[in-house]
């Protein structure tokens, strides 16, 4: 421990005593400044982790249904008879949409590389690789109470229409009305959980060509749902890091 003369009391002469000052080592004593500094930046950095936007969380959406009755007849997907089940899932980010329909519809960015169609007979087809220039691939929520709520899958935030796959010319579509009871927002983080048929008003769980009435394949729809990622189930862009590692 050692004395210090006070930064304000060098005059030197009879009667002037230096004020001594303790510093302890590893201890910093601020000036007033120093402090006043010091709580103001505590207090702007506090600020600003309130009014900061929420972490963005991957989502995992999929859905189910059995094969109703199937007329394609080139492979894959002509191996997927009927009473098959179905399942498509894909992922997107909570963070990364488009509003279509201003307060009614808010389409999700769908993450294409994890987008899968398959059947338990062992087909499987992902998306158009590479997507068609100028479009993209949406998972919307419709949240039009008190009319009707649902879902479905586009290249449009505002409407159904499907996304092409990896299988031309064939599109897939998925497109579920509910009661305007279902959903509360258009934040898919609030629409965790599962839906089933009850308070299904409609559904279209195809694959077309070239026109939607044109169903090469009809689904029987069962159920989607949406929640977290499960551990084990990496972002695609992880690959690459990890490549780096080996």
């Amino acid at each position: 421990m050692a004395l210090l003369e006070h930064p304000h009391r060098r005059l030197a002469g009879p009667g002037i005593v230096p004020i001594p000052v303790v510093r302890t080592t590893n201890v910093l004593y601020l000036t007033f400044w120093e402090g006043l500094m010091h709580k103001l930046t505590t207090s702007l950095v506090a600020t600003l982790l309130l009014v900061a936007p929420a972490h963005a969380a991957p989502v995992l959406v999929s859905a189910t249904g059995t094969v109703a009755f199937n007329a394609i007849t080139t492979p894959p997907l002509n191996a997927a008879t009927a009473g098959q089940v179905a399942t498509v899932s894909f992922k997107v980010d909570s963070n990364t949409f488009v509003d279509g329909v201003p307060g009614d519809t808010r389409g999700y960015v769908i993450d294409q590389s994890s987008f899968i169609l398959s059947f338990s007979g062992g087909a499987s087809v992902g998306l158009l690789n590479p997507f068609p220039a100028g479009q993209t691939p949406y998972f919307t929520l419709v949240e039009g109470f008190p009319v009707s709520d649902g879902f479905f899958v586009s290249t449009s935030p505002s409407s159904p229409g499907g996304v092409p796959i990896s299988q031309t010319p064939l599109r897939f579509n998925l497109d579920l009305g509910y009661v305007g009871t279902t959903l509360t927002s258009l934040d898919i983080l609030a629409a965790f959980g599962t839906y089933g048929v009850g308070g299904l008003t409609r559904f279209g769980f195809t694959l077309w060509q070239s026109v939607p009435d044109n169903v090469r394949m009809e689904i029987n729809y069962q159920q989607l749902s949406i929640g977290d990622v499960p551990v084990g189930i990496e972002p695609s862009n992880w690959s690459g890091v990890k490549a780096l590692f080996k």
